[in-house]
């Protein structure tokens, strides 16, 4: 079984719509898919454009919208209607078999793609029950809340542990992402790269996103 292609997923962690919309128009002609970053200030630190915010939203780009919240059920109809393509949620909003499992059906009736998403202080075995059950497991690379953060290399001992358990999942990683630290994601499994700075403050969009495509080879 093969291991899914390499992809490049910049990061929009924004904090109005005109800031994503005019994101995403730069990033358009280059990549095919995008992580939108949600936070509530509750869950992290921070607080980010919200889904409701972003009903009808039009793009190319398939937007994967990453729910750092207290509460991801509570998002999921807005989810919808900015139509995301993918919705992640953490294991930790919850922490509990039943909820997730059921959680994991909703994003399903909504015929949405699934992923669920690990912080740094989580072991990989808390999310091996679900790997069956979605698209796509991020594993945090830096503490969740703020774009700029160094990668934490013991992270990604957990990329090398769920790529041992599954061969075909799609593995994401997030936070800490430069064209120097690209390799170590890859090597270690990781075949989703998403990337803020490396992207939006390279000379041009261009160059920042090449400069991590040339990683993959």
């Amino acid at each position: 079984m093969a291991r899914p292609p390499n992809i490049i997923a910049p990061a929009l962690l924004c904090k109005t719509r005109s800031d994503v919309e005019k994101k995403l128009k730069l990033i358009a002609p280059y990549v095919q898919r995008a992580q939108l970053d949600v936070m509530d200030n509750i869950f992290v630190p921070n607080k980010t454009v919200q889904p409701k915010d972003l009903r009808g939203l039009k793009t190319k780009v398939k937007i994967e919208a990453q729910l750092m919240v207290k509460d991801p059920a509570a998002h999921i109809s807005d989810c919808c209607r900015m139509n995301a393509w993918m919705i992640i949620f953490h294991y930790e909003s919850y922490k509990n078999k039943r909820r997730i499992s059921s959680f994991i059906k909703q994003i399903r009736a909504h015929n949405r793609k699934v992923g669920i998403a690990i912080n740094p202080t989580t072991p990989a075995a808390k999310i091996k029950p679900f790997l069956t059950l979605v698209d796509l497991v991020l594993v945090m690379t830096v503490k969740p809340g703020f774009g700029g953060q160094p990668l934490i290399p013991a992270t990604l001992k957990k990329v090398k542990q769920i790529r041992r358990w599954n061969k075909t999942i799609d593995i994401e990683v997030d936070g800490g992402i430069t064209a120097r630290t690209a390799p170590l994601a890859l090597n270690a499994g990781a075949n989703v790269l998403v990337a803020g700075n490396a992207i939006f403050k390279a000379k041009t969009i261009r160059e920042g996103i090449a400069a991590l495509k040339a990683r993959f080879k």
